[in-house]
């Protein structure tokens, strides 16, 4: 049986709008010129691609039983001009301070989770190029 999801979006005021879930989570969604009090549709849905990868990942590590001391993604979004202006690239760039994580280990849970897992991303039609970026990587001696 498919799954289902819903959610309730409130128009709170001009461009100012409040997203929320059956349970209650709640999320400020806002293109206002000025005094913003949350993201952009298209900021949210650079960052909803970028934690639904990393949830991934940060499984793939915990099985590994590495530590992750820091993990963050830079996501880069080109987008077309005029309207619509969907993204037609997004770029990730995956920076990670996991003590025993080697670039190929890290490099194949990122395109694992970016190419198969990540229900976000492979909801979107513009593709998603990534990099590896480890910052406490061992210097071969």
């Amino acid at each position: 049986m498919p799954k289902t999801l819903t959610s309730t979006l409130h128009h709170l005021v001009g461009l100012r709008f409040m997203g929320e879930t059956p349970e209650g989570q709640r999320v400020m969604i806002d293109n206002e010129k000025h005094a913003r009090t949350g993201m952009s549709p298209m900021q949210l849905l650079l960052n909803a691609t970028a934690a639904c990868t990393a949830m991934d990942v940060v499984i793939m590590i915990g099985k590994r039983k590495l530590t992750v001391n820091g993990y963050r993604i830079e996501m880069t979004g080109e987008r077309a001009d005029g309207t619509p202006s969907p993204y037609e690239k997004i770029t990730a760039r995956h920076v990670f301070d996991v003590p025993g994580l080697d670039a190929a280990t890290a490099q194949r849970f990122v395109q694992l989770a970016t190419e198969k897992y990540c229900s976000v991303g492979l909801s979107l039609k513009a593709p998603i190029e990534f990099e590896v970026v480890l910052e406490n990587e061992a210097v071969a001696s």
